[in-house]
């Protein structure tokens, strides 16, 4: 744990070796190629790259072993140092009260450039966003890896697409890549013209607003599996309140409402 919170302190990333082992990494990727659609529709403005790349979106719809995935203990310690608000006062400090903001699976295709996840660059010790990413396949220069920019997360600026100095993060099937989502990041393009799928897990504190309304849209057959903790993680103890009648504050502790529109 001190090693991995100390890389990604001082360089912006860390790399756990062999976390899945190949039962698991087999084991998703056969959920993978399930919930795969092939003919995905791409709405208006869908950025180019997209088109090319394939993506499954809301994992945490497709099936709740990716939801047993992410609340891993060692998962849950390492973003709860992170991202966790010490005045949340709903819950004790010692459970998670971040949430999950974006759970998708993805093979490269395009290049893609240099940018930060956060969308604020900001100078300082706290994170309030941060990416996890499981890889699945194989992941090199020549398919798609990850690259980033050692130290960039303490910048304070937005990423500077014409940066030379780069750092390809290649790993094999198993491998969890953590970083800092300030961090210049971005991808090689796959030249091979084969998949290299990652679950690409992104985490936030309570208070940033979720990519997906995870709480609206989750399949009642996987809520109901789902633990205290799964369900705060997937936004259940932050929704906002309709109006002053019915509460004022955004912030729960373990009482969920009825499931959301079902």
């Amino acid at each position: 744990m001190n090693k991995i919170i100390k890389e990604i302190e001082n360089r912006g990333y860390s790399i756990i070796k062999n976390f899945l082992n190949k039962k698991e990494v087999n084991n998703y990727k056969k959920l993978i190629f399930k919930h795969e659609n092939k003919n995905r529709r791409l709405y208006k403005g869908t950025p180019a790259r997209d088109t090319t790349d394939k993506i499954i979106y809301n994992l945490q719809n497709k099936d709740y072993k990716f939801i047993k995935l992410i609340s891993n203990k060692i998962i849950i310690n390492i973003a709860k140092y992170f991202l966790n608000d010490p005045f949340y006062g709903f819950l004790p400090n010692s459970k998670p009260n971040y949430i999950l903001n974006f759970f998708n699976a993805r093979s490269s295709g395009s290049k893609l450039d240099l940018h930060i996840d956060c969308h604020i660059p900001f100078k300082g010790k706290n994170i309030f966003m941060m990416q996890f990413v499981f890889l699945l396949e194989k992941s090199t220069k020549k398919n798609g890896c990850t690259v980033v920019v050692n130290n960039s997360h303490k910048s304070g600026k937005f990423s500077n697409r014409s940066e030379k100095k780069l750092t390809f993060l290649e790993g094999e099937p198993g491998d969890l890549i953590i970083w800092d989502s300030r961090l210049w990041h971005g991808t090689t393009a796959n030249k091979e013209k084969k998949s290299r799928w990652a679950i690409v897990t992104t985490f936030s504190s309570w208070f940033i607003k979720q990519k997906m309304d995870m709480p609206k849209s989750i399949p009642k057959k996987i809520y109901k599996k789902c633990n205290n903790i799964e369900k705060q993680l997937l936004g259940f103890s932050s929704i906002p309140p309709k109006n002053e009648n019915e509460r004022i504050n955004t912030k729960r502790g373990y009482i969920f409402p009825k499931l959301l529109g079902k």
